[in-house]
């Protein structure tokens, strides 16, 4: 399952905001005076590249040192066309990872949690298809995505995070490893998953309410949630999706056991203080999360993604730079720190075709004195414009394969030639094409079709049910070539008999 797409696909996303994020600081660096807020500069750039993608709302912070130095909302939160303001609640997606990472941290420093210790030492019920790989699988292996657990199984996850969280690791007991433990990095939502077990088990509170506690509220995020009903009270921004083109507010499963992989919830404004703790060694205002050492330790290279790119512990490393993008089924984060400069971006929407990475690098390059435009990011309205004439094309063919089964009788005239072009047209489009899209599309960039129909509505439909249509046709179709094969036989019988 590990095709060169597959494996390359999120290296690719994260290296666009990379080339924005790293080269803009460089010279930063150099002259630290370059570093600049224009408001005006900034808001016209969000507002342009929401409109250019079609963005409903969005909500950006921006820190430098100690201090939040920007705050703004835009757009909408919602179908009620409230607007989004800096307090919104946001769907994180897998931003969330690095507060599981600063809990688990928590708990090592509490003398609670050894790094290097096997994951059953607290979990005993853990297991995998493979019970002794389990049990090398240690608590560092699962902060670095170095478990060996699969990108593909993680996404699988996704959709069957529908139960309390134990039940949700009982349940890997099936799952094959790709890779022994340790021996490198696979990105997979699943050891962020078991983490937030771990958590609860040593910390004797439910993952939900120890983050709450003991991140949240020492934190002044007040309005962050790890339960989606509470944030909805307090104007949870409702997410967005394309479907065919057309921006559609749409719901969220229940991720009850995925939440400490990609569902924590939070406010630009939160993510802004969150962002000064991790800027300042753990520290904001008066209150200390995690010591300066745990911090530096979070923030370390520990497992090579790919030439100077690395994964730490929940977050993502390159050349002094630390990051993060989440995406949800219908919303999309990001976080990066360089040096004591750090900015946020929350969006209530996610379109598989388009990447929003390019805004934060365009936002980056502003704050740092750059000239940058929205008309660099990817063109919504052509994407659109191409994929639906492309399903228009297929369903046009498709009629006109429906068409000719209706008017066969009539109009087949059952020749060797015609009959042979008619079986090979048979096996080519109504049982190789068709096949290969439903085995071999999902491996692409792995994920079963369950997540591809939740992340890519209408579109990621079309290409399940296309070609089941197309093998339905092509038995039909066998059919009817069989009797008309059948009917010449026997017409030539008749003649030579006659």
């Amino acid at each position: 399952m590990k095709t060169f797409y597959a494996k390359y696909l999120h290296i690719f996303l994260l290296m666009i905001i990379i080339s924005g994020l790293i080269l803009s600081p460089l010279s930063a660096r150099a002259e630290a005076k370059t570093f600049q807020i224009d408001p005006a500069k900034i808001d016209a750039y969000v507002e342009a590249a929401m409109d250019r993608l079609h963005i409903p709302g969005a909500a950006l912070g921006i820190v430098k040192g100690d201090r939040t130095v920007y705050l703004k909302g835009y757009g909408i939160s919602g179908p009620d066309q409230a607007p989004v303001t800096p307090q919104t609640p946001f769907v994180l997606g897998s931003t969330s990872k690095s507060f599981t990472a600063l809990a688990v941290m928590q708990q090592v420093e509490a003398g609670k949690i050894e790094l290097d210790a096997p994951v059953q030492r607290y979990l005993p019920y853990f297991r995998t298809a493979d019970q002794t790989a389990s049990s090398k699988i240690t608590v560092r292996h699962l902060l670095n995505q170095t478990s060996g657990f699969s990108i593909y199984a993680g996404r699988k996850g996704m959709v069957e995070g529908d139960m309390p969280i134990e039940q949700h690791i009982r349940d890997l007991k099936d799952t094959l490893l790709a890779k022994p433990a340790g021996s490198g990095y696979e990105y997979s939502n699943i050891n962020y998953n078991i983490l937030s077990g771990i958590v609860q088990a040593v910390s004797g509170k439910p993952y939900t309410q120890y983050v709450s506690d003991h991140i949240f509220k020492p934190l002044a995020m007040n309005h962050s949630y790890a339960d989606p009903e509470q944030a909805r009270n307090d104007g949870l921004a409702t997410g967005y999706q394309p479907v065919f083109g057309y921006m559609v507010p749409t719901k969220q499963l229940n991720h009850e056991a995925t939440v400490a992989s990609g569902y924590l919830i939070s406010s630009a404004e939160d993510m802004s203080n969150y962002l000064i703790a991790q800027l300042n060694g753990g520290r904001f205002q008066a209150r200390t999360v995690l010591s300066e050492q745990g911090v530096r330790q979070m923030h370390e290279p520990g497992a090579s993604i790919a030439d100077g790119l690395f994964y730490g512990m929940g977050w993502s490393v390159n050349n002094g730079v630390i990051f993060h993008n989440g995406i949800t089924e219908n919303t999309y984060s990001f976080m990066a720190m360089d040096g004591d400069y750090g900015i946020v971006l929350l969006i209530n929407a996610y379109d598989f075709l388009s990447s929003y990475d390019g805004i934060v690098s365009g936002l980056n390059g502003i704050v740092h004195g750059q000239e940058r435009s929205a008309a660099e990011l990817p063109d919504y309205t052509k994407s659109y414009v191409i994929l639906d004439l492309i399903m228009a094309v297929i369903l046009a063919l498709i009629l006109r394969s429906v068409y000719s089964l209706w008017t066969w009788k009539t109009k087949f005239k059952a020749t060797p030639l015609r009959i042979t072009v008619h079986a090979v047209s048979i096996v080519c489009l109504n049982v190789l094409l068709p096949l290969a899209v439903l085995i071999y599309f999902p491996k692409l960039d792995p994920a079963p079709w369950s997540v591809v129909t939740l992340f890519f509505p209408g579109a990621g439909h079309a290409l399940l049910f296309i070609p089941i249509v197309l093998l339905g046709l092509g038995a039909i179709k066998t059919v009817l070539l069989l009797r008309s094969g059948l009917e010449r036989k026997r017409s030539a019988v008749r003649r030579v008999t006659g």
